[in-house]
C-alpha cells in the first residue's frame, strides 16, 4: 500500500483530534503562539519551517497561517495522522508538505541538510523518544537550521524530584477530567476505535505500529536534560519560554546572524 494514498472516511477526523488533544493538553493552543509569536520570522519573505512529530498538522497549519510566506515541512511516523493532515491540507490552501519518517533515522536528516529551516518547532510529540534518541536529535538539529534560527519545543517536562512530578501528574489528571467533562471529545482509545469501525478496509493497528516508535515517557525528560543537552550541542538563548506545572516550551537558537530588518 502507498501510505500517501490512505484517504479516510467518516467525519471530520481532524476536527475530532483538535477537540480531543485540547482536553489531553490544557492550554494547547495558547503555547502554541508563545513559540510562533517569540519566533518572530519575517512575514514578507519566504521562511523554511520544520515541523517534527507533526501528527495530522496541528502546529504546522497554525505555522503557515501565522507565517504566510513561509513553506512548512511536516514530519511524522504515523501514516493515519498524516492521511488525517493531508486532507485537511486541502482546505488549509496546501501549504503543507508531510513527510513520513521516523526521526530516529539519519537519511531523514541528510534529506533536511539540502535545504536548511528558519525555525523548528514541535509539540507534544519528542516525549516519544528516549533520552539517548532525543540527545542524538539535539546533535542533528543544528545541521538543518540556518544561522540564527530559533528551536522551540512544547511537550511534557518532568520534575527532577519525584515527589513533585507525582503533584505534576496529579494536577495534569484533574484539569484533562474538568476538561472532558465540559465537552463532547472523544478520550484517545475511543478516537482510534471509532476511527477503525469507519473505516474497516485499513488495518489501522498495523498502520499506526506505535509499539514500533514509542520508547519515551509519558511524563517526558526532566527540563534539566533538555537544557544541558541543548546547550552541549553549540545552542545560544537556551531557556524555559513557558511553563505552567509539567508543560514547557524550551527554546535554544543556533548561533549566527539575523537580519534586524526581517520586513
Amino acid at each position: 500500500m502507498d501510505l500517501t494514498e490512505i484517504r479516510l472516511k467518516g467525519g471530520d477526523w481532524f476536527k475530532r483530534w483538535e477537540a480531543m488533544m485540547n482536553a489531553y493538553i490544557p492550554r494547547r493552543v495558547e503555547r502554541f503562539d508563545v513559540m510562533l509569536e517569540w519566533a518572530d520570522l519575517p512575514r514578507r519573505r519566504p521562511a523554511r519551517i520544520l515541523d517534527l512529530g507533526c501528527g495530522p498538522g496541528s502546529l504546522a497549519f497554525r505555522a503557515a497561517r501565522a507565517y504566510p510566506r513561509a513553506r512548512v515541512v511536516a514530519v511524522d511516523f504515523d501514516p493515519i495522522l498524516l492521511a488525517i493532515g493531508r486532507r485537511q491540507n486541502e482546505t488549509e490552501g496546501g501549504r503543507v508538505r508531510f513527510m513520513q519518517a521516523d526521526l530516529r533515522e539519519p537519511r531523514l536528516w541528510k534529506t533536511l541538510e539540502d535545504e536548511p529551516f528558519d525555525l523548528v518547532i514541535s509539540a507534544t510529540a519528542l516525549h516519544w523518544l528516549a533520552r539517548k534518541s532525543l540527545a542524538q536529535l539535539y546533535r542533528r538539529l543544528p545541521k538543518v537550521m540556518r544561522p540564527g534560527a530559533w528551536y522551540l519545543n512544547a511537550d511534557h517536562v518532568a520534575g527532577d524530584d519525584p515527589a513533585i512530578q507525582r503533584r505534576y501528574r496529579r494536577a495534569l489528571d484533574e484539569k484533562k477530567r474538568r476538561a472532558f467533562e465540559g465537552s463532547r471529545a472523544c478520550a484517545w482509545d475511543a478516537f482510534w476505535k471509532k476511527l477503525a469501525a469507519a473505516n474497516p478496509r485499513l488495518d489501522v493497528a498495523v498502520l499506526c505500529n506505535i509499539d514500533a516508535y514509542w520508547e519515551g515517557c509519558d511524563d517526558g525528560l526532566p527540563k534539566s536534560f533538555h537544557l544541558k543537552s541543548l546547550k552541549r550541542c553549540g545552542f545560544e538563548n537556551v531557556d524555559t519560554y513557558w511553563q505552567d506545572l509539567g508543560e514547557a516550551i524550551i527554546g535554544a537558537r543556533r548561533p549566527g546572524h539575523i537580519d534586524s530588518n526581517q520586513d
